[in-house]
């Protein structure tokens, strides 16, 4: 059974993250001990996942479809990013950290 691995960046600064390159090299070296390891990766820079809101909620509380295509969308890659999350066995975060004082 191979092992799943969520990997999750979250930093603005693309290129120029440490906090990209270090959750990087955490999932490199899981990587080169298992080589089984089924990496997912998750980049909310990239592609965001929207906040949670009413219509969001009231949608994902009915059990009809709704109208709104963006709606719809939204609703579905939030079941999107659970499922995976629920099927990682690892997940690795890397989460910027800014101090522009």
């Amino acid at each position: 059974m191979s092992t799943n691995l969520l990997h999750v960046d979250a930093s603005i600064l693309g290129s120029n993250s440490v906090s990209r390159r270090l959750s990087a090299e955490v999932v490199e070296k899981l990587a080169n001990a298992d080589p089984g390891l089924r990496v997912i990766r998750r980049d909310l820079a990239a592609i965001p996942i929207p906040h949670l809101s009413g219509p969001i909620f009231a949608a994902s509380q009915s059990g009809d479809a709704p109208s709104d295509p963006a709606l719809r969308a939204d609703l579905a890659l939030g079941r999107e990013v659970l499922d995976e999350f629920l099927a990682a066995d690892v997940v690795v975060l890397g989460l910027g950290l800014y101090n522009f004082g």
